[in-house]
């Protein structure tokens, strides 16, 4: 399943929020080497209950923005995401 991502680099790491189209991640982990992503995909992978393996960014190593294609039906896919808190417009922009 394709999942978009908005990475958040700062203190504050975890899931932070769903808005309806992405999910918003907050990663402790510095954006050299590939460690922030390194940590997003791990970070994902507890949540999801797969392996690190079955999480794969396919879009914006680079960028904020992400495309990540994690090994998860739509179903279980939405179960976790009502756990998740709903970002408002307004958070979005933060």
């Amino acid at each position: 399943m394709k999942i978009q991502v908005y990475t958040k680099i700062g203190r504050r790491e975890g899931l932070l929020g769903w808005d309806g189209d992405r999910i918003t991640v907050g990663v402790d982990a510095p954006p050299i080497d590939s460690t922030a992503n390194k940590r997003l995909v791990e970070i994902l992978s507890d949540w999801t209950g797969v392996s690190k393996s079955n999480v794969v960014i396919t879009k914006g190593h680079t960028s904020r923005y992400k495309t990540l294609d994690i090994n998860i039906d739509a179903k279980q896919f939405d179960s976790l995401v009502a756990d998740l808190p709903r970002l408002s417009q307004q958070q979005k922009l933060l």
